[in-house]
């Protein structure tokens, strides 16, 4: 069954009206019927709405919530992925899949190496990657959205993730006995524990932004013989990380 996120003003009084974008994949991509098909609507708050599609209002779908559930439980510990800026493809499939795998925010930074210098994100660029985040949300049923935050700076970046249970940093040069592992994941009695997993950009870190890092608290982990990619090691990192700390 096909899921949606909406805005909470569009669930009232038992009725959902679909925006105009999502009744136009509605009725023309994914040609669902009218007064037959049902879909899940969720409102970004944990909830699910199970909603019968009745019929049109001017260009937009309405449909009648006929039940309503908790969704999927979130992760008990949060997943905060920090991430370099770089070039377009490469962020969109970061957001993607870590979304899908199920990173809970994500911090985009600039470092001294990062591919991309700019920090400046315009409207219809933020638009594009919150799209995707949530389309990734939809198609893996989770029940609510990761935070996509303001890009910082290398040193801003690095203390915004104070309020983090643990912070990792993910090195080629760190040794191969570091490989990141469950011991290195207690959470300790944090109310809402989260983990910080900071890859680097293409050209990898400096040992002065390593050693940076440290002072703020992150440990030096590896994730293997192999060197990845960036993106490959967002990717990697967040799957190992959902693997041993559900």
């Amino acid at each position: 069954m096909q899921h949606f996120f909406l805005e909470p003003e569009s669930i009232q009084d038992g009725v959902v009206t679909f925006p105009e974008a999502i009744s136009r994949q509605i009725k023309n991509v994914l040609r669902l019927k009218l007064k037959t098909d049902a879909v899940i609507v969720l409102d970004n708050s944990g909830w699910e709405y199970l909603v019968q599609l009745t019929g049109n209002k001017g260009q937009t779908v309405i449909g009648e919530i006929t039940g309503k559930q908790l969704g999927r439980p979130e992760p008990a510990t949060g997943l905060r992925l920090c991430y370099s800026l770089t070039r377009r493809e490469k962020m969109e499939t970061i957001l993607q899949k870590a979304t899908e795998i199920g990173a809970t925010s994500f911090q985009p930074y600039i470092s001294s190496r990062s591919l991309v210098q700019d920090s400046r994100q315009n409207s219809a660029r933020q638009e594009r990657l919150a799209a995707i985040m949530r389309e990734a949300a939809e198609q893996s049923m989770r029940s609510k959205l990761p935070v996509l935050k303001s890009v910082l700076n290398y040193e801003e970046m690095l203390a915004a993730a104070e309020d983090c249970a643990v912070k990792l940093i993910a090195w080629e040069s760190t040794a191969i006995v570091r490989q990141v592992c469950a011991d290195m994941l207690g959470v300790g009695n944090s109310k809402k524990p989260e983990i910080a997993l900071l890859i680097g950009p293409e050209g990898g870190f400096s040992s002065e932004e390593v050693a940076l890092a440290e002072r703020h608290g992150f440990e030096q982990i590896s994730l293997g013989t192999n060197i990845l990619r960036m993106e490959t090691a967002c990717i990697a990192g967040c799957a190992i990380i959902r693997h041993l700390c559900r």
